[in-house]
C-alpha cells in the first residue's frame, strides 16, 4: 500500500508505493530484499560455528561516501524493482520463517533503518511465536525512537551504528549533520527496549544491543568521540561495542580534498590509538576489536 513517508529522520514527505520509492533511500512501500546469505563475519557472540542468515534489503537513508555496501545501498532507485525483489509484509514473514528453518545461530535484519513499519508489521505474534533464535537487526543508526518502538518485543539483538561523534563528518560523508545526536538517542531506546547484554550457556548473545563503529582514516577524533559518548551513557555490562577496523576503499571513491585520506585504508598507528582507546574505556567492559587484515574484500557480500 503507497503511502507518504515520514518514518526516519530525513522526514521526506515522499511518496512509497508498491513499485518505487520517491524519497532519499529509494525504498517501494513493500520490502525489497538484495540477498540471502549466511554471513560467517558477523561478531563472534552472533554467529558462531553456524553463522548469522542476513537478510540485506536494498537502500538506505544514509547512503555514505565510502559505504562498503555501495550496490545497494547507495544505486538509483529506479533499479530496486528490476534488479532485486519486493515483497508484500505479509511475504516477508514468509522469508522470516523461512529463515528460521535453517541452521545458523541468528537470523539478521540488515539495514533495516528505513523498512521498520514493514519490520513490525512482518512480525505478527504468530510469527514471532514460530521464530526460536536471535533476530537481529542490523542498521545504521539514523532512526527515530518512536519508530524503534514499533520493534518493541519483536527484535532480540539491535545492532545499530554509531557512525559520528562529529556532526560536520557526519554531514560531509552521510549526508546528515545530525546524524551524532540523532543516532545517540537512537541507541539508548534500542537499549531500553532490550536491557543489558544477555549471553546463554553457549556463549552467544540472546538479547541485547551490539553497537558498532567504523574507524575511518585521518578521523581517529571522531572515533574518540563515539567512546566517549558511550562510555559517558552506559554501565559496564550494559551493551557491547565492536571497534571495526575493516574500512576499505570503494571503487569510484573521490571524496573531497579535506577527506584524501579516505581513498586508503586506516594506519597502524589509527588503529592502535582506536584499540588502546577503547580498552581503557571503564564502562565499555564488553566489546570486540578487529585486525587490519580484516580490510580485505573477500568479506564483503557480492551483490
Amino acid at each position: 500500500m503507497a503511502y507518504i513517508c515520514s518514518d526516519c529522520p530525513r522526514n521526506c514527505g515522499a511518496l512509497r508505493s508498491e513499485s518505487s520509492g520517491k524519497g532519499f533511500c529509494g525504498a517501494p512501500s513493500g520490502v525489497t530484499v538484495a540477498k540471502v546469505m549466511r554471513h560467517m563475519w558477523e561478531e563472534p557472540c552472533l554467529g558462531g560455528k553456524q553463522g548469522v542468515e542476513n537478510i540485506f534489503l536494498y537502500g538506505c537513508n544514509l547512503k555514505c561516501v565510502y559505504c562498503q555496501n555501495y550496490k545497494i545501498n547507495a544505486s538509483p532507485a529506479a533499479n530496486a524493482v528490476s534488479r532485486y525483489k519486493t515483497y508484500s509484509v505479509e511475504d516477508f514473514s514468509g522469508l522470516l520463517l523461512a529463515a528460521a528453518q535453517t541452521d545458523a545461530s541468528a537470523i539478521g535484519i540488515v539495514t533495516g533503518d528505513h523498512y521498520i513499519r514493514q519490520v513490525a508489521g512482518a512480525l505478527t505474534d504468530d510469527v514471532r511465536a514460530e521464530i526460536k533464535k536471535p533476530l537481529v537487526f542490523n542498521c545504521g543508526g539514523y532512526m527515530k525512537p518512536e519508530m524503534l518502538d514499533l520493534l518493541s518485543r519483536k527484535i532480540d539483538i539491535f545492532m545499530p551504528d554509531l557512525k559520528y561523534s562529529d556532526e560536520n563528518l557526519a554531514g560531509s560523508l552521510s549526508h546528515a549533520k545530525d546524524y551524532p545526536s540523532v543516532a545517540l538517542n537512537a541507541v539508548k531506546k534500542c537499549f531500553e527496549l532490550t536491557g543489558p547484554a544477555v549471553f546463554g550457556d553457549d556463549g552467544l548473545m540472546k538479547r541485547g544491543v551490539i553497537v558498532r563503529h567504523l574507524v575511518l582514516p585521518g578521523q581517529i577524533g571522531n572515533t574518540l568521540g563515539v567512546i566517549d559518548a558511550l562510555n559517558e551513557t552506559f554501565r559496564p555490562g550494559d551493551i557491547v561495542f565492536s571497534l571495526m577496523s575493516q574500512y576499505l576503499p570503494v571503487p569510484g571513491l573521490e571524496p573531497p580534498e579535506c577527506f584524501a585520506r579516505l581513498k586508503g585504508p586506516i594506519s597502524k598507528a589509527e588503529h592502535k590509538k582506536s584499540t588502546e582507546y577503547f580498552e581503557n574505556a571503564a564502562n565499555l567492559t564488553l566489546g570486540f576489536t578487529q585486525d587490519p587484515s580484516s580490510s580485505d574484500s573477500s568479506f564483503i557480500p557480492d551483490f
